[in-house]
C-alpha cells in the first residue's frame, strides 16, 4: 500500500474515532487503535497473498508439458481468436519444444471464453473446477496455464514447451468445451 493510501486511511479512522466520541458512542476508538487494527489487517492480507503465490507457485512446477513465461522471453507471438461459434482460429497450432511463446487470445464474440492450455489431464481438472465454481455461483480463477477473456477484450498468455508431444487448449466456459470448443498445440521434438 502506498503511503499516500496509508495516511489517508489513518485520517478517515481518526475522523470515525472523533465522530463516534463526539456522538457519545460508549466505545471510543482512537485513530492509533484504528491505524493498529488497519496495519494487522493489512498484514493477514499479504500472508494470504504470500499463500496464494505459494500455492500458485507450487502449481505452476506440477505442469509436465511446461511453465509459465514472462512475455519479454518470447520467441514468438502467436495470435488466437475465440468466437461464439465455439471455436479458436487457428485450432491447431505448432511450436518447437524449448520454444516459448505468448498467445494473444482476442475474443471476438459476445460471450466470455477462456484459454486453457495443458494436457488431457489438465483440461479434466480445469473443466471440474469450473462446473464447480458454478456451482456456487463464482466465476473468478487465476491459473498459470488459462486465461478469461471478456467479450470483445484480449488476454495474453506466454508459455515455455519443455516437452515434445500434443497438447490441448480448451475453453471451460459452461458447456463450451463439450460444445467442442478445443484446439491442439503440437510441439515437435
Amino acid at each position: 500500500m502506498t503511503l499516500r493510501k496509508t495516511r489517508s486511511l489513518v485520517l478517515l479512522f481518526a475522523a470515525i474515532a472523533f465522530a463516534l466520541a463526539a456522538c457519545g458512542g460508549t466505545t471510543a476508538v482512537s485513530a492509533d487503535d484504528a491505524v493498529e487494527d488497519h496495519v494487522e489487517s493489512e498484514a493477514d492480507h499479504d500472508e494470504a497473498e504470500s499463500d496464494h503465490d505459494d500455492e500458485a507457485e507450487h502449481d505452476a512446477e506440477e505442469f509436465s508439458f511446461g511453465s509459465p513465461a514472462d512475455a519479454s522471453d518470447a520467441d514468438r507471438v502467436i495470435e488466437v481468436d475465440a468466437d461464439d461459434n465455439f471455436t479458436f482460429g487457428p485450432a491447431d497450432l505448432v511450436v518447437s519444444e524449448g520454444e516459448t511463446i505468448t498467445f494473444v487470445v482476442t475474443n471476438t464474440g459476445n460471450l466470455p471464453h477462456d484459454f486453457t492450455l495443458g494436457d488431457q489431464e489438465t483440461q479434466d481438472k480445469h473443466e471440474a473446477e469450473m462446473a464447480e465454481m458454478m456451482a456456487g455461483g463464482e466465476m473468478a480463477h487465476s491459473d498459470h496455464n488459462a486465461v478469461v477473456v471478456d467479450p470483445g477484450e484480449t488476454q495474453e498468455l506466454t508459455w515455455h514447451f519443455s516437452e515434445a508431444g500434443t497438447f490441448i487448449i480448451g475453453c471451460h466456459q459452461p458447456g463450451h468445451y463439450a460444445a467442442g470448443m478445443v484446439g491442439a498445440v503440437s510441439v515437435e521434438a
